[in-house]
């Protein structure tokens, strides 16, 4: 007859007979480690790939500069540039009235009070051809032929 061990006598079986229960799974250090490095380098990958994407995004906005810049400058030129033309109009007119008020007096034969006016088409229609401006002198000569 045999005799089931847990039905026997707990001090006549000895300790290396019974098996502990069984602990919660707990790590080597080794795996511990491993599994340390493998979440630090996921993290600095994460960090690389977002780095990346902030110098690409960064990149974009350095070869938009010089467009928006440019633009900037034109909007500002612009204004400039007809207040230049609508200044060098009006003294025209002036001066061919003044001329022609002095033409019809005979009395004021005397040489005109007003310093000669120099032209400057290179350097307007240079600064229009620079900015990508329309050229007016085309526009300018019509009205001289008319």
């Amino acid at each position: 007859m045999e005799l089931d061990p847990s039905q026997s006598d707990p001090e006549s079986t000895s300790e290396q007979d019974t098996i502990p229960p069984a602990a919660p799974w707990q790590p080597s250090a080794t795996e511990l480690l491993s599994w340390q490095q493998r979440e630090f380098q996921q993290q600095r990958e994460r960090e690389l790939a977002k780095t990346r994407e902030e110098l690409q995004a960064m990149q974009s906005l350095l070869e938009d500069l010089p467009n928006v810049f440019e633009t900037k400058f034109r909007q500002r030129l612009q204004p400039l540039l007809e207040q230049q033309q609508r200044l060098l109009s009006e003294n025209t007119a002036l001066r061919q009235h003044v001329h022609h008020l002095q033409a019809g007096n005979p009395a004021a034969q005397q040489p005109l009070l007003l310093p000669p006016q120099r032209e400057r088409p290179r350097l307007r229609r240079a600064l229009r051809h620079a900015f990508g401006l329309p050229d007016s002198s085309g526009l300018q000569n019509n009205r001289r032929a008319a």
